[in-house]
């Protein structure tokens, strides 16, 4: 059994007297938009503002809450899964806190609270925001209803399913691994590979493509420095064969001048052999 911490029992016991932003039973919509890089699923609070879930490629969700002018002062707010009035006798879900900024850009919830708030609104329960005002210090309650819900839901999963598999940070730096003397390519990292290239294939604004060759420092260095450039050319190589435009390739071979771990593991070694890829945009 869910418990309730007594702040937010609080709150339920006050709620007649909050200032409350909710959209009418009859005028609720859920919008949702999105493409490869991001999937938004959004509500317009009635004289409030927006509450919307995103889900970006390769993340987990977030909440997001904006307002056209933020009665709430800034700091902690209580969140909770609210039952709707058709409910009685329904408990409420403590949610968590989430952090009040200043400004139009009112909050951001982390994929925990996105997560639980989410499953209140596939349950039937209305995630809700509360937090004194800016002036005099009364509740400000913001309700997200859950009419309509289910069929957001099902657009919105759909959206989800059409994303990249990793983010843009995530295409943007990464690394590649290799295994011990060797140049070639593990299972994992043309796994790995097959994500970024769905990126670059997606992504218009790509400029350039930096691979960075790096070794362990076992060998002598010049040994090493061919090793590394090895390693970048297979990486080069993988991707040109998939149709990637080998001019968009800048390529450094930096053998084991630059360790990221101790050499003096095992797994500090596996660290160091590796090869950074790196994506330039306009």
């Amino acid at each position: 059994m869910t418990r309730i911490p007594l702040v937010v029992l609080a709150a339920l016991t006050f709620s007649a007297e909050a200032m409350t932003f909710q959209t009418r039973m009859e005028d609720v919509q859920w919008q949702v938009e999105g493409d490869q890089f991001a999937c938004r699923l959004t509500q317009s609070v009635a004289g409030y503002g927006e509450a919307s879930f995103v889900r970006r490629a390769g993340e987990h969700p977030q909440f997001e809450l904006t307002a056209w002018d933020n009665p709430m002062r800034p700091g902690p707010a209580q969140v909770f899964n609210d039952p709707p009035p058709w409910r009685p006798g329904t408990a409420a879900q403590s949610v968590g806190q989430i952090v009040v900024g200043a400004g139009t850009y009112t909050m951001m919830a982390p994929y925990e609270q996105a997560d639980r708030m989410l499953a209140g609104l596939a349950s039937g329960l209305q995630p809700t925001i509360m937090r004194g005002s800016q002036v005099g210090g009364d509740p400000v309650r913001v309700v997200i209803s859950s009419v309509g819900y289910q069929k957001a839901r099902l657009d919105f999963q759909q959206c989800i399913s059409g994303l990249l598999p990793i983010s843009a940070s995530q295409a943007a730096q990464s690394i590649i691994s290799f295994g011990a003397g060797g140049s070639n390519l593990s299972a994992d990292a043309k796994t790995r590979l097959d994500a970024i290239l769905q990126y670059i294939n997606a992504d218009e604004s790509l400029s350039g493509i930096i691979l960075d060759g790096h070794s362990d420092n076992q060998g002598n260095r010049l040994d090493n420095r061919e090793l590394s450039r090895q390693r970048a050319l297979a990486v080069r190589d993988y991707l040109t064969e998939q149709g990637v435009d080998e001019n968009l390739f800048t390529m450094r071979f930096h053998g084991d001048s630059y360790p990221v771990a101790s050499n003096r593991t095992a797994e500090g070694r596996a660290a160091n052999r590796r090869v950074m890829v790196r994506l330039q945009h306009d």
